[in-house]
């Protein structure tokens, strides 16, 4: 239920946050203030009456699609080519692990800043900068690539950079698909979006090394480049014309009171705040603070995804090491294939299914899965065993990712969206270098320490979590 993806080392979080993996994603994510005489529950059921094509049909929706599909697949290769160019160079697992972690730490510092930028201009405005500064550096990588003049310290500025646009990015990629979608299109576009992610993940690895085998790591980051291009022509192309709402904090609407039923809407105080970008920032940390479900959401996917992130990521490669002798390499690329096949399958049962517990209770349930599913890999001793186990893991993140975006854009007021989702990423990102932190003391251990021993804590977690009623409420 987290949102993390194993495929890669560091993702980049376009999702948002999900129960015990990619980065909620993950996941990669509006209603405006409740009026008075509106029914303040969004009932779970999916229109049924919204085909999932319905919203190519849509320009600017078909546009940030392709786009993001274009530049989503470039990041396959800089997730592939930047470890193997770490490991070209120095040789050291210690430097790739640094390298990582220079990504993430900004990264996560600057969510919540990077979605107050995005409701002080707009996502598209936000998108547009980031996917350019990170072309020309991809550009400038590359060239000292193909030169021969790469150095340790190149990768290390290259990831900090990165590091910090995504920490804007990210946010804003969360938001921008409910200012140009209906709220009744919102889950159709989240299920196309996270579906053809899922469809990258499990081809693009893959396709990326081919090409860093036959012609060199240089031009796995000149086709992230270019995929830059594509994904800033497409949102270049795309005509916002609905107008953006004013940049004043909401009251919090009667639906996000946390009572299981409520027959009339009672607005908490309105968030104060100081005037200015910081006033944004804290407007947005107050409203979430503030808001009873989406607090009980964001630090519930936090501590599971502390517990699932990093000892999935790097129990994955340490299981095919230890267990897997004679196909290594070769288990490990498929297991990783496994998650992302059953991530695929994940994100389109939203869109199957007429109707959905409540998102609560189907957090619970789902992160209850993926801790048998970390016991049951603490056992394995073949790769095939450890795809099934993989497949299940990634269905159930993306499946959660999915419908927790969903939930928190048509809960959260226009004028907030971009903060809150920068709140609710930070809930996965946030959490990521402490969980590979928690991830390299287990496994000094033991792979049973590592995966039994965390899987047992989420179902102990999902006790827990299941005996609070704010929690098991969450509609």
């Amino acid at each position: 239920m987290a949102n993390i993806s194993p495929q890669t080392p560091e993702q980049t979080p376009e999702q948002t946050p999900n129960p015990a993996s990619q980065s909620p994603p993950a996941s990669s994510s509006v209603l405006p203030e409740t009026p008075p005489d509106t029914p303040p529950d969004i009932p779970s059921d999916i229109p049924p009456d919204i085909p999932l094509w319905q919203p190519l049909t849509n320009r600017n929706f078909r546009l940030l699609a392709i786009g993001e599909t274009v530049s989503n697949l470039g990041d396959q290769f800089y997730f592939v080519a930047l470890p193997w160019l770490t490991l070209q160079l120095t040789g050291s697992p210690l430097d790739l692990g640094l390298v990582l972690m220079i990504v993430a730490i900004p990264r996560a510092i600057l969510m919540v800043l990077g979605g107050a930028l995005s409701d002080r201009l707009t996502p598209r405005t936000v998108m547009l900068f980031s996917n350019l500064l990170r072309a020309g550096l991809t550009a400038i990588l590359a060239t000292l690539v193909a030169t021969g003049s790469t150095q340790l310290w190149h990768l290390y500025l290259l990831a900090l950079s990165f590091g910090i646009i995504e920490g804007f990015f990210s946010p804003a990629a969360e938001a921008i698909v409910p200012t140009l979608v209906s709220e009744e299109q919102l889950v159709a576009s989240n299920v196309l979006g996270q579906s053809a992610n899922q469809v990258i993940r499990l081809v693009g690895p893959a396709l990326a090394g081919g090409v860093i085998a036959a012609t060199g790591v240089g031009s796995a980051f000149i086709v992230d480049a270019l995929s830059f291009v594509v994904s800033t022509t497409a949102l270049f192309l795309i005509q916002q014309n609905r107008p953006k709402p004013a940049s004043t904090p909401a009251s919090v609407p009667a639906c996000c009171a946390g009572a299981e039923t409520v027959a009339e809407p009672v607005e908490m105080p309105s968030v104060e705040a100081p005037q200015g970008f910081l006033g944004d920032v804290s407007a947005g940390l107050q409203y979430t603070w503030q808001n009873l479900p989406l607090r009980t959401l964001i630090l519930s996917l936090a501590l599971y995804n502390f517990l699932f992130v990093g000892p999935l990521q790097v129990g994955i490669v340490a299981l095919a090491q230890d267990r897997f002798v004679n196909s290594g390499a070769l288990a490990l690329g498929i297991t990783i294939s496994a998650w992302g096949a059953g991530g695929l399958v994940g994100s389109l049962l939203p869109q199957w299914l007429s109707q959905l517990p409540k998102l609560g209770v189907l957090m619970l349930m789902l992160a209850s899965v993926q801790g048998f599913g970390m016991i049951a890999m603490s056992t394995v001793s073949s790769w095939p065993l450890a795809s099934i186990v993989s497949a299940i893991l990634g269905g159930c993140s993306s499946f959660f990712l999915l419908v927790a975006t969903t939930w928190l854009q048509k809960k959260t007021p226009a004028e907030l969206l971009g903060r809150v989702m920068g709140v609710g990423l930070l809930a996965s990102v946030g959490v990521a270098p402490f969980s590979y932190a928690l991830a390299g003391v287990l496994a000094n251990i033991s792979l049973w320490a590592l995966f039994g021993g965390t899987g047992i804590a989420m179902l102990v977690v999902s006790v827990v979590l299941a005996m609070i009623p704010a929690v098991r409420t969450l509609n």
